[in-house]
């Protein structure tokens, strides 16, 4: 095993730990100020109260039910990647 393949193994690690943090991090809903800025900047506040807010406690499963929405893609996505990469961590072991 060379050095490059070595430095290789060690930056497909890395990446996988940093995706399954991420992933972790969604399914876990954590991300609630990304999805308020969303919702804050796709949309005007009312009397200078933020929609995030309006829409989180005027109508709270609404809320979580567009927070699980929000995560789905980022999730679908992470997983793939996830899988890509170990895919190719197995290439590099094997090498």
């Amino acid at each position: 095993m060379g050095i490059g393949t070595f430095t290789r193994e060690e930056e497909i690690n890395n990446e996988l730990a940093e995706k399954k943090e991420r992933l972790e991090y969604l399914e876990n809903n954590e991300n609630t100020d990304e999805y308020d800025d969303m919702l804050d900047d796709c949309h005007e506040g009312v009397f200078n109260i933020l929609p995030s807010t309006i829409l989180k406690e005027c109508d709270p499963i609404a809320y979580r039910c567009g927070l699980t929405d929000y995560n789905d893609e980022e999730l679908s996505t992470l997983t793939d990647e996830i899988e890509e990469l170990e895919e190719q961590l197995k290439e590099v072991v094997k090498e």
